[in-house]
């Protein structure tokens, strides 16, 4: 039975990053509880036999490299945990869930893109993505107006920071999960993406990403109002850069930088759909070349090419409970408008939400 889709709660807050943890925390007090629960249920289908204390003492010790690598951001998990009720600890873990499961098989599968130029029907520049996870996740919109940097509007899961989005300086961010055989105690992946989302430009995203001392493997899918378009691909040592091919760039789970190729789990893993969903978003963009913009790709995002695996995912209820996952948040956002439009799984909730900076 198909379930009435709500849209994403929108939620403000300003001030500095500790006042902002704070309403943070008490505006979405009963989400964040559920997503700690969330989170260990989930996990612990692929790490059995730990309790949450354990979990949470493994994503304790990200807490150091957090602090060295953005205080300002600590100081918002702080108020986190102030305004919603959870200890430290509990929000440290919402933090560095993702690490946790990169240690073990990964089962997140994303797919991504960015466009401008002559490829977009405006010439505006586009980018966003089809976030593919575990269902009955609370999912928010943040508009966050900090003391002391841009404003930036992101959708992210309720007691994390800030994952993907845009800010008030007309840059963007999006992000797929890179499988590699490296993890180490360092900064969790939310808290880069978050950093990112505060710099000025495009280049600065980059320096956000590189000079991080990075627990796991990810990619970065960044643009900017002027036509810039790059992605960062990662490991913990490791940085490759791709660029974009006539104004388009399309990304999911594996890596496409040659020197990081061999760095890859992917043909490991339960994802070679991703060599065919980063192939085909990139076919269907160059086939509406010169006519992107957010209704097409809304269209596009809707794609089942290869169904269920697809760039719109569904649950393959054949395979095993932990790789039940879809298409939960499907995102267009437009930096230079201050826009991002997003809905859950596209083919059944087509009716995107326009959100605004």
């Amino acid at each position: 039975m198909k379930l009435e889709f709500k849209p994403f709660p929108l939620y403000e807050f300003c001030g500095t990053e500790r006042e902002i943890g704070q309403q943070y925390g008490e505006e979405c007090k009963e989400q964040i509880h559920h997503m700690v629960n969330w989170w260990y249920d989930n996990l612990a289908e692929i790490i059995p036999n730990k309790s949450l204390q354990d979990m949470m003492a493994a994503t304790k010790q990200f807490e150091a490299p957090i602090k060295d690598y953005a205080p300002e951001l600590y100081d918002e998990i702080v108020g986190i945990a102030e305004g919603s009720g959870c200890s430290l600890e509990e929000i440290l873990f919402l933090q560095g869930s993702y690490e946790l499961d990169a240690a073990f098989p990964v089962f997140m599968a994303c797919t991504s893109y960015a466009c401008s130029g002559q490829a977009t029907k405006d010439g505006k520049t586009l980018l966003g993505q089809n976030y593919d996870w575990y269902t009955a996740s609370d999912v928010v919109v943040l508009r966050i107006k900090p003391k002391n940097g841009p404003s930036y509007l992101t959708v992210t899961l309720a007691g994390h920071l800030g994952q993907v989005g845009i800010n008030e300086n007309g840059i963007g961010q999006f992000v797929n999960i890179l499988l590699c055989p490296k993890s180490i105690v360092g900064v969790p992946y939310n808290v880069i993406a978050n950093k990112v989302l505060l710099q000025k430009n495009v280049p600065d995203q980059i320096r956000a990403i590189t000079q991080a001392t990075r627990a796991i493997a990810f990619n970065h899918m960044l643009a900017g109002k002027d036509g810039e378009i790059i992605d960062v691909e990662t490991t913990p040592d490791k940085c490759g850069c791709i660029l974009p091919d006539r104004d388009i760039l399309a990304h999911s789970n594996h890596y496409l930088c040659h020197y990081l190729q061999k760095d890859d789990l992917n043909d490991q893993s339960s994802f070679p759909d991703s060599f065919l969903r980063q192939y085909r978003l990139q076919q269907l963009m160059e086939d509406r070349r010169g006519e992107l913009c957010p209704e097409v790709m809304m269209d596009i995002l809707k794609d089942h090419r290869g169904w269920p695996d697809s760039i719109c995912r569904h649950m393959d209820m054949a395979g095993p409970s932990f790789e039940r996952f879809e298409t939960s948040m499907s995102m267009i956002a437009i930096p230079e408008d201050g826009k991002i439009y997003a809905t859950a799984n596209p083919c059944m909730n087509p009716e995107y939400i326009l959100y605004t900076l």
